[in-house]
């Protein structure tokens, strides 16, 4: 007979956070095989909420959970359960290697619950982030497409299937651009001042501000912009950093990046309406997004006419779909004259390229071919591993095939599950020549940039390009290969590329990638004599021209602020 008592005392327990006091209680007084079913999933929930908890308490949770779900009958338990599992998943995976086999069984038991019940708005948004974490983009924007036929309210959900598309060739610029018309109508407009009734011409200089959630330790969106903001003309400009990350993750390229604004707010802890009304208490004049379609919750700001000239610029590289962000800064390689028409903001053309990186401070090396050394061909790519299409893999693989005992190093700056990927290449048969890291093994910048140590050619991705990766990789003395795209995210290499002078590592298409790869890799004379041309050049192009970039960029914005 089942103690009502002590049911109710223990979910008491649980309403004050006493998840030790919660397992303990039910793991002494129930066997799992007939405990009440909403004990089984409070003690998984309290096995992750618990302070300290272990991998072992994890791993039971996902056990509890499959228990929940097998034995529940109702619906909602059901999507209860296979939601809890995926949230599980994919949280702790970053932190467990051991979570990894769970993903299999998760997306088992997510078929199953989806063929049962349906359309069901909670389950398919983890459906979304399972096959997102699994790599599996066509499965992630078939769920995501369900989620807005089905009038989904979710500005998540709607962003997500805009960014996502841009990994695939699936969209041309008139099918994103159709849909991006529609995006504003998952964002609410927020109460703002007219900007008629704020009286700007108080303001001694023009007051410009940057507006990102991704100001955080070494983000690689810092060293684009801080020799930018260093370099803005004092007499003309007050520069404004518009933090919407916590101060306490500020170290190293970040925290310089504060210190070279000459005004930072760290707004982590507003909502957008409070952020809004700070913004034009502060007669802001230019406001510039550095998030895009990334940060859903944040986006939404620009929504609003909260600034006399919005303009979105280098966190995302394709059209937002509001009609009040105004400008979007591109360049002439990256968008087409007679394709400025599929971009809802008006296209500003920086005369050289889009946007120019700081470099680094430590000492700059040429060192060797690591085939010298190694008597084999390495390739490497740092990028996402969500750009790794499934065309990257097939030419990758034919690649791997054909250089004999070649490898392929692979690093992500996104935390996935590389065994999806794996899994992908294993169908070519050249999954034992690739090498995986892991961001989380290197201490700093410094060793990251080490690993380039180790790369003979770096492969670019295609339809959606490197570019802090191509960056680096170049800065290294490390060539590039890229490919021709259609849109401005899948052309970012093209334009890195044309701007160092190396028009000839410029693919047209995945035969021309491979032959160029090919070539290079077997002459390896050339490669070397290509390597110390780079290390001796690159940081005299515009790639790295911290005062040219940043003098074109300010003309650009006072031209757009004269307009205004």
């Amino acid at each position: 007979m089942i103690n009502k008592n002590l049911i109710q005392n223990i979910i008491k327990l649980f309403k004050y956070k006493k998840y030790e006091e919660v397992i303990l209680e039910i793991d002494e007084n129930f066997d799992f095989k007939n405990c009440p079913l909403d004990l089984v999933n409070l003690s998984a929930v309290s096995k992750l909420l618990k302070v300290n908890n272990t991998k072992e308490d994890v791993i039971s949770a996902l056990n509890d959970f499959e228990i929940y779900y097998k034995r529940s009958e109702k619906k909602i338990q059901k999507i209860e359960a296979i939601t809890n599992y995926i949230s599980t998943c994919v949280v702790n995976s970053r932190k467990y290697n051991e979570i990894i086999p769970y993903f299999k069984k998760a997306e088992k038991l997510y078929e199953q619950c989806a063929t049962n019940f349906g359309y069901d708005e909670k389950l398919y948004s983890r459906g979304v982030d399972l096959y997102k974490y699994t790599l599996n983009i066509n499965k992630s924007r078939k769920i995501l497409k369900e989620l807005i036929k089905n009038k989904t309210k979710s500005k998540i959900t709607a962003c997500a299937y805009g960014y996502m598309s841009n990994y695939t060739y699936d969209w041309g610029l008139k099918e994103y651009f159709e849909y991006s018309k529609n995006l504003k109508t998952f964002f609410s407009k927020y109460e703002i001042k007219n900007i008629t009734e704020i009286n700007y011409q108080k303001n001694k200089k023009i007051k410009l501000g940057f507006i990102s959630k991704d100001f955080t330790s070494d983000h690689s969106l810092t060293y684009f912009l801080k020799n930018i903001v260093s370099n803005l003309d004092k007499n003309k400009f007050e520069s404004f950093g518009i933090s919407l990350s916590n101060d306490n993750l500020l170290e190293g390229s970040s925290a310089e990046l504060k210190n070279n604004f000459d005004n930072w707010l760290d707004l982590s802890k507003l909502k957008n309406q409070q952020i809004i009304n700070k913004l034009q208490d502060l007669k802001i004049e230019i406001l510039i997004d550095l998030m895009g379609l990334f940060h859903a919750d944040r986006i939404e700001i620009f929504n609003s006419r909260v600034a006399p000239v919005q303009i979105s610029w280098l966190g995302y590289p394709n059209t937002v779909g509001f009609s009040t962000i105004d400008y979007l800064i591109s360049d002439v390689n990256l968008i087409k004259e007679d394709e400025e028409k599929y971009y809802l903001e008006k296209v500003i053309k920086i005369s050289d390229i889009w946007n120019c990186h700081s470099g680094f401070k430590f000492k700059r090396e040429l060192t060797n071919l690591p085939i010298k050394k190694n008597n084999f061909i390495t390739f490497g790519s740092f990028n996402n591993f969500l750009k790794i299409s499934d065309e990257v893999v097939e030419v990758w693989s034919k690649i791997l095939k054909n250089v004999n005992n070649s490898k392929l190093i692979l690093k992500s700056s996104l935390t996935v599950n590389k065994d999806s990927l794996l899994q992908k290449f294993k169908k070519y048969g050249v999954h034992n020549s690739i090498e995986f890291y892991d961001k989380k093994d290197f201490l700093n910048t410094k060793d990251h940039l080490g690993l380039y140590q180790k790369i003979d050619i770096a492969l670019d991705t295609f339809p959606y390009n490197g570019v802090t990766t191509t960056f680096e990789a170049l800065w290294s003395g490390v060539p590039v290969i890229t490919m021709k795209g259609f849109n401005m995210n899948s052309r970012c290499g093209e334009s890195i590329l044309r701007n160092a002078n190396l028009d000839y590592l410029i693919s047209q298409d995945k035969a021309d990638y491979y032959n160029i790869v090919l070539y290079y890799s077997n002459n390896p004379k050339k490669l070397d004599d290509l390597r110390t041309m780079i290390h001796k050049n690159i940081l005299n192009t515009p790639l790295f021209n911290s005062e040219k970039f940043s003098n074109d960029f300010q003309r650009k914005l006072i031209d757009v602020y004269k307009k205004n």
